[in-house]
């Protein structure tokens, strides 16, 4: 049984490494975004050598919501090596299973 937030959402795998952010600027449906502009986007565009890189995927973690264009729940990111998308205001415990990728948030 898991013990992670009801709802939460499996959205990158780990396996892309220092990708991850790369990834998440390249897969998520932008308009489901609040809280990045678009010169963060073209950092997190760039890759893990831009200058900014990891500061800006530091700040969109603890920042961004991410609203399911179908239900208008919010969520928010939590990074455990993978990328979840948890309920806005959850906590994430600290012992953790995983769940089943979704995609309902790529365009």
């Amino acid at each position: 049984m898991t013990n992670r937030p009801k709802n939460s959402v499996l959205f990158l795998d780990g396996s892309r490494g220092q990708y991850i952010p790369q990834a998440f600027a390249h897969v998520i449906d932008r308009a489901s975004v609040d809280g990045v502009s678009d010169e963060e986007w073209a950092i997190l565009e760039a890759g893990p050598g831009h200058e900014w890189y990891w500061e800006t995927w530091d700040r969109i973690e603890n920042a961004a919501v991410i609203t399911d264009r179908h239900t208008g729940e919010r969520f928010q990111l939590y990074q455990d090596g993978d990328v979840w998308l948890i309920p806005e205001g959850s906590t994430w415990p600290d012992d953790q299973d995983f769940a089943t990728k979704e995609d309902i948030f790529i365009p």
